[in-house]
């Protein structure tokens, strides 16, 4: 369903979509300021910089989370350009932790198989991918595949075997890009690599979150780990990897910003 049909602004608005509390403030600190706003009962703020005007929220993990918030933004106040950005899983072996992908492409996976999402995607991306690769930076374009819940990314692999270079998978992006679709919005997705094609997540996000995958609650995580201790070296590897990640995407997301 469309929530609010395009119009001309003086300034241009750019909405963004992370669904972490580590990856709004890697937005934030590429932002390098962000006030605070009420945006329902979603985590929001607010940067105005250089005549655009950026609007981030923090939406909780997952299809229902994702598409909940880009919906908010568009009855908010219609933005010319929706970004989803956050952390990301290698599918593809070649890729590092903190390397950053911009979608070509974006595919939903789910139990009847792939769809993929007809979207716009803005020539902004295609620009900083070629700009970053020329300064020698680790940024590429590639596919996102996104699924509702965490899936092994050797099946994924094999699935997907030679549709697409640089093949990463995340939660977000794919409900983000319908809702973009359906709005006429073009739309930017950037991430960062935080858990590499040969890290198989040994836990589901149920394990950690609330309810409403919003947050994880670290009582659910120490409950967990008391039931699956084999997963604590896993823990220790994601915890620097998503460090990695959140610098990474902090620093293209600041790149990318400066040169809009």
């Amino acid at each position: 369903m469309t929530v609010h049909s395009r119009r001309e602004h003086h300034t241009m608005k750019i909405g963004i979509i992370t669904a972490m509390p580590e990856e709004y403030r890697a937005v934030a600190a590429g932002l390098g300021a962000v006030t605070a706003i009420s945006l329902g009962n979603l985590r929001a703020g607010r940067s105005i910089s250089a005549g655009y005007e950026f609007l981030v929220v923090e939406s909780g993990m997952g299809f229902d989370n994702a598409a909940r918030a880009a919906e908010a933004l568009i009855s908010d106040d219609c933005p010319d350009l929706l970004i989803s950005t956050g952390f990301c899983g290698g599918i593809d072996p070649e890729l590092q932790a903190g390397d950053v992908v911009v979608a070509e492409r974006i595919i939903i996976a789910n139990a009847e198989g792939f769809e993929e999402i007809p979207v716009l995607f803005s020539v902004i991306g295609q620009n900083f991918v070629a700009r970053q690769a020329g300064e020698g930076e680790r940024t590429v374009g590639g596919g996102f595949v996104s699924t509702p819940v965490i899936t092994s990314k050797a099946r994924l692999a094999a699935m997907l075997s030679g549709s697409c270079q640089n093949q990463v998978v995340e939660m977000e992006s794919g409900a983000v890009a319908n809702i973009a679709a359906e709005n006429n919005i073009p739309l930017l997705a950037i991430r960062a690599v935080s858990d590499i094609a040969e890290e198989e997540l040994g836990f589901s996000l149920d394990e950690f979150c609330d309810p409403g995958l919003r947050r994880i609650r670290i009582s659910k995580v120490l409950l967990t780990i008391l039931r699956k201790p084999h997963i604590i070296p896993q823990l220790l590897r994601l915890s620097r990897s998503s460090r990695r990640a959140a610098e990474s995407l902090t620093a293209a997301l600041s790149r990318l910003f400066s040169t809009l």
